[in-house]
């Protein structure tokens, strides 16, 4: 698999997948009276979904199937309880909740790639 094309569209997928997540979000929350937590899982799912579809067909130049689909929704998984496990360990460490972001923001999405490249779509 090449790295050079998949690493760039992986990318674009990701800022347009956090796009959707955003607008999708705030639209049931401002528009609809939705719960933050409730709004922000729908939009989750629905930024997921367009995170597989578009990176299997567009970054990986796969064919989409049940096996990638489980694949890639282990790798999402695995990837949010890093999230959570990093914000966490910054704070109890005392660090601020800025720079807990800022490492997810630099690690996570290099470590889910790795992982789509190696497990989803091997």
């Amino acid at each position: 698999m090449k790295i050079a094309p998949s690493l760039p569209r992986f990318a674009t997928v990701g800022v347009a997948a956090t796009i959707i997540h955003v607008l999708v979000a705030v639209a049931l929350v401002a528009l609809m009276n939705w719960h933050p937590g409730l709004a922000n899982g729908i939009a989750f799912i629905v930024a997921n979904l367009f995170s597989y579809a578009v990176n299997t067909h567009w970054s990986f130049e796969r064919q989409m199937s049940l096996k990638s689909w489980y694949r890639f929704l282990a790798v999402s998984f695995l990837a949010w309880l890093l999230t959570i496990a990093v914000s966490w360990s910054v704070d109890a460490a005392g660090g601020s909740y800025q720079l807990g972001i800022l490492l997810v923001v630099a690690l996570i999405p290099g470590l889910t790639y790795l992982g789509h490249r190696n497990f989803t779509y091997r």
